[in-house]
């Protein structure tokens, strides 16, 4: 068995690092050392210099400690220099697998969860790279520094364990008064951000309908909740908090006391006491940083562990195959479907075959499952129980991104990247022709709209982008959709955002693709997008309620009987001409 495989996903990845902190830990031991001429000069001095009153005795001393102090400086920066590469190496050992952990599991749908997931892979990256670690390889240390103060007198030693003992116990007993608090506090801070987030998205319709005061009183409950969480934690924590400070400030003072106490009776010299204070702050102080700062301690093991759930859970997923060609019938067998970490059947029993080249309309009222088909049909959502193949092949075993390529998705909510139109019709894909561009543009029939924006297919859309309008997006995301070569095209509500002009370009793509023999499903509410299909599959409440040719289910369903062709409708304008 490889010992690799007894790691958890993310120390597995970090693993060929361990050689890297190594080193960085032996140069934690080197400056330990070199710390040491600091005491050791001020020993010196009193011993040597203060007795002789030689002045080359004390030049030469100077000279030799700040010349240890500049290669401790250099040795410093240098391993923080190497900690912040560490840092990088992290990033880019982890960042890819994060981003294909995030957006290729249906579990992690939910962007609030992704935020915090992206949140925890900040926190586990900046931790392994900052100064806690640091804190961490001095404090392994610290036994230098108590042997030290033992050889001065054991009663030191002593006293730094019982600052120790007394610190850590404050510490965790700190965590604990506040962990509840601190849990509510994030959520009422997550709440209060997603709640601004939503109306910051839809500011347009809040102040057009005069909702600004409500939704201001709305959000300043989450706020005000969220300041009363952190509140109450604060409470609880700052008479801890009081005493750990009073430690820290008053260890010195005991120190010197005890000491003065000692060179009274003639157990210790005076030089050894200033070496005793500098060992008992170098030897007690990372071990504080580590006891003190226990919270965030803590917030990394709880973002590293959430972080190995996301990389595990990705790595259970079975290697799929990769195939250059996925055609054939559309076959749907026995389908059950349900919102990713949800039990809600959506797909209840769902089967049909579609033949290669053909057109299928799907339709049936709110809620019957069509969206929920069509993210099944791509591969978006998995199906509880039940096939989805094209061809020989279950799509459930070709990898998805070579079965990407050879699938065309409009969704119903259109977002377009932050990017030109060109990358966002060509799928971002980093080497592609602009020529596949230009056609899938023209089957759109965009090429108008495209040459009236400022830039043409160079264009950049997105936040800081020119802001194009519903149907805009919407024609472009259908250019999108039919670039390439895809085999199967699923659109889901296609027509939503499309003015007339639109819904004739439609049409005809539609016909240019079934000539191409690519099989299409169409989601619809509008019953004259029916006139181009082949076959009509109506859905209601998950199940098949009709599955057949169009001429069939229309004389079946008269309700569902499509309304004339646009094109008919337009012909019918013009020669009574009611379009004037």
């Amino acid at each position: 068995m490889n010992p690799n495989d007894k790691l958890s996903p993310v120390l597995r990845e970090l693993r060929p690092l361990g050689p890297a902190y190594g080193v960085l830990l032996g140069f934690s031991l080197f400056l330990a050392i070199i710390f040491l001429a600091a005491p050791l000069f001020a020993e010196q001095v009193m011993d040597r210099v203060v007795s002789s009153r030689s002045i080359s005795t004390l030049v030469a001393l100077t000279v030799i400690a700040l010349f240890m102090m500049a290669i401790y400086s250099v040795l410093d920066v240098v391993r923080r220099k190497a900690l912040g590469r560490i840092g990088i190496e992290i990033d880019q050992r982890l960042s890819r697998r994060l981003f294909d952990a995030l957006h290729r599991s249906s579990s992690v749908q939910n962007k609030s969860v992704s935020t915090s997931l992206i949140a925890d892979f900040n926190i586990v990256r900046d931790f392994l790279s900052g100064p806690n670690v640091l804190t961490v390889m001095d404090a392994l240390w610290s036994p230098v520094f108590i042997f030290i103060m033992a050889l001065v007198h054991w009663v030191f030693v002593v006293m730094a364990v019982v600052v120790w003992g007394l610190s850590a116990a404050l510490s965790i007993m700190n965590e604990r008064l506040s962990r509840q608090h601190t849990a509510q506090y994030q959520r009422a801070s997550q709440s209060a951000n997603e709640f601004g987030i939503a109306v910051a998205r839809n500011t347009e319709s809040v102040r057009a309908l005069g909702m600004i005061v409500a939704l201001r009183r709305r959000w300043y409950d989450y706020h005000s909740a969220m300041l009363g969480w952190r509140d109450a934690g604060g409470d609880r924590t700052r008479l801890v908090g009081g005493i750990l400070l009073f430690i820290r400030n008053s260890q010195m003072i005991l120190l010197f006391s005890v000491g003065g106490y000692l060179y009274i009776i003639g157990e210790m010299n005076f030089g050894g006491l200033l070496v005793l204070s500098m060992a008992m702050s170098r030897g007690i102080t990372p071990i504080l940083g580590v006891v003190t700062n226990w919270a965030a301690f803590t917030g990394f093991a709880a973002s590293y562990s959430r972080l190995n759930g996301l990389f595990a859970t990705a790595e259970k997923r079975p290697a799929k195959i990769s195939l250059h060609d996925v055609s054939g019938t559309l076959s749907v067998q026995r389908v059950f479907a349900t919102p990713p970490g949800e039990e809600r059947i959506i797909l209840n029993d769902v089967t049909f075959a579609l033949p290669q080249g053909r057109v299928l309309g799907v339709v049936g009222p709110n809620g019957a499952g069509k969206s929920c088909l069509a993210r099944v049909l791509v591969g978006v959502w998995q199906p509880r129980r039940g096939t989805v193949s094209l061809g020989d092949h279950d799509l459930s075993h070709v990898d998805e991104d070579a079965l990407g390529r050879r699938l065309g998705y409009l969704a119903q909510e259109v977002e377009l990247l932050p990017g030109t139109i060109a990358e966002n019709i060509a799928r971002f894909e980093p080497d592609f022709e602009m020529a596949d561009v230009i056609a899938a543009a023209e089957m759109i029939g965009i090429q108008e709209l495209i040459r009236s924006l400022p830039e043409g297919y160079n264009t950049k859309v997105g936040p800081s982008g020119h802001v194009l309008s519903g149907g805009q997006r919407h024609r472009i995301a259908l250019a999108r959709a039919v670039y390439g070569e895809p085999r199967l095209i699923v659109l889901d509500e296609p027509n939503a955002n499309l003015d007339a002009q639109g819904e004739q370009a439609l049409a005809t793509t539609i016909q240019k693709l079934q000539s191409m023999s690519i099989t299409v499903v169409v989601v619809t509410h509008k019953m004259n997008l029916l006139n181009y299909c082949d076959d009509i599959l109506v859905l209601n409440a998950g199940t098949v309620q009709a599955f057949g040719s169009r001429e069939l289910i229309a004389s079946r369903m008269p309700r569902l009987k499509p309304a004339p062709a646009l094109s008919v409708i337009q012909g019918t304008l013009k020669s009574t001409g009611a379009d004037r």
